[in-house]
């Protein structure tokens, strides 16, 4: 079946096809993050008698933890990105059969890099948790979610790699549902296996990621049934092993400095939370963990972006239209600001009633407050670092993105926040967030509208 007309991002309004995508992708981001979101809500809020701190300990794992799963998802994220951009250049070259040879070989290739990774790091995990600062039960029960979710991410990368299929091919609707569908299941289940409501067990930490991995498995295969059978977007035949070495070289290029690239993220994240669960108590760390899912409140639209400009740049760069890909990214850079500055606004009215959605601690809910004084109103700069990262993707030029991220990432956030957290605790550490989100920012718009070459390589 082909795909609707519309979805031709070499003509027409570039503001328009970035909105018409931004709709659905929106959709779908929010529902994925919600995911991560009700996670929290629902353990911050898990009370024993026996266990007076269980929310406090169960937010401290799921913070300890966060780090090595987004790992896994950044790895898939970055193959995801690689896919994008060989199937998409392959398109703007008007080369469809290529592109369905690309896409079919991107999963195979995802299957074999994600099982690799989750076995390195399942082996990894038990020395890495007491680094970060976890010990006793709370060593336990992140230890516990990791060996249900790790696995999970190698299901997961087949409905990544479907998705970022679909999305080199304009289209927006079907990669969304395709997200949508396993966020839904993993909602619903969340609070059966969390709390063991009905005939499920009550597995707590452990029921969360369950719930997740469910959800996984599902959206696996539908994404699979629609890029093979629905839309025959991917092709076995005349696979050879050698065709697919040459698409794994290809889709490597930009995926793996691409994974790399949003690899570097997590680590950052897991220098933070170390940083804070050595200097400062579980509390921080807790209060950290909720703050990062409150994060996602405002980053979830502009992540949804970053989805969108790919599959206009490497199109167009691939057709040769340079002037095409340079005005993605100017739209989207200003729909960054709009938006950044619009939930800036909201979170600081609302910080006391968002903070309390997560967790009825006092003690938390005092922690987390001064977040949304500080951090939000720099999302924007956050934002132009994973846009211009995803449109140079697109191009197959992923260097741009590994410095704008390194430089983010590794230099920025985790010297500004262990130098907040030495001098002001937590709220430190919200500064150096602040800082690092402004000034990567300023550095990723400017060397990519003035400096970043606007055509695409070859696939």
């Amino acid at each position: 079946m082909a795909a609707p007309k519309n979805t031709n991002v070499l003509e027409g309004s570039i503001t328009r096809h970035v909105l018409r995508m931004l709709g659905p992708f929106s959709i779908a981001i929010i529902a994925l993050i919600s995911t991560g979101i009700v996670d929290t809500i629902y353990l911050g809020r898990l009370t024993d008698p026996a266990r007076p701190n269980l929310a406090i300990m169960a937010l401290a794992a799921l913070g300890f933890a966060f780090p090595l799963t987004f790992i896994g998802n950044s790895a898939n994220i970055g193959l995801g990105a690689g896919t994008m951009s060989a199937v998409s250049r392959a398109l703007g070259e008007d080369d469809p059969e290529r592109a369905g040879r690309h896409g079919a070989a991107a999963i195979f290739l995802a299957l074999f890099v994600m099982s690799i990774l989750v076995a390195m790091m399942l082996l990894a995990a038990p020395y890495i948790l007491p680094i970060s600062g976890a010990s006793g039960e709370v060593a336990s029960m992140a230890m516990g979610y990791l060996l249900i979710s790790m696995p999970g991410l190698i299901i997961v990368s087949v409905a990544s790699m479907s998705n970022n299929i679909l999305r080199a091919h304009g289209e927006a609707a079907l990669p969304s549902a395709i997200m949508i569908s396993a966020a839904i299941i993993n909602i619903i289940l969340d609070p059966f296996l969390i709390f063991g409501w009905w005939i499920f067990p009550r597995m707590e930490v452990q029921g969360a990621a369950l719930a997740t991995l469910i959800g996984n498995c599902f959206g696996a295969l539908f994404g699979l049934y629609i890029v093979l059978i629905h839309r025959k977007a991917i092709s076995f035949l005349g696979m050879t092993m050698k065709s697919m070495r040459r698409a794994w070289g290809i889709i490597g290029q930009v995926g793996l400095p691409a994974a790399g690239t949003n690899i570097i993220v997590p680590v950052a994240t897991f220098a933070a939370v170390a940083i804070i669960g050595n200097v400062l108590t579980e509390a921080d760390v807790a209060a950290f963990t909720v703050a990062s899912r409150a994060e996602l409140l405002s980053v979830g639209i502009l992540y949804a972006l970053s989805a969108c400009i790919g599959a206009i740049t490497g199109r167009n760069g691939g057709a040769g239209k340079t002037e095409r890909v340079s005005e993605a990214f100017r739209v989207c850079y200003l729909i960054c600001v709009i938006w950044g500055t619009f939930m800036a606004a909201i979170l600081a009215v609302f910080a006391h009633q968002v903070a309390g959605i997560f967790t009825n601690d006092a003690l938390l809910i005092e922690k987390i407050i001064p977040y949304f004084y500080i951090v939000p109103i720099t999302i924007f700069g956050y934002g132009f670092v994973f846009v211009s990262a995803a449109g140079l993707n697109a191009l197959g030029r992923p260097v741009y993105g590994l410095v704008y991220t390194i430089i983010r990432s590794l230099i920025l956030y985790i010297g500004l926040i262990f130098i907040g957290v030495m001098t002001a605790g937590l709220t430190g550490a919200f500064v150096g967030v602040a800082a690092a989100n402004i000034i990567s920012g300023i550095i990723a718009i400017t060397w990519t509208l003035r400096r970043a070459p606007m055509d695409a390589k070859k696939s």
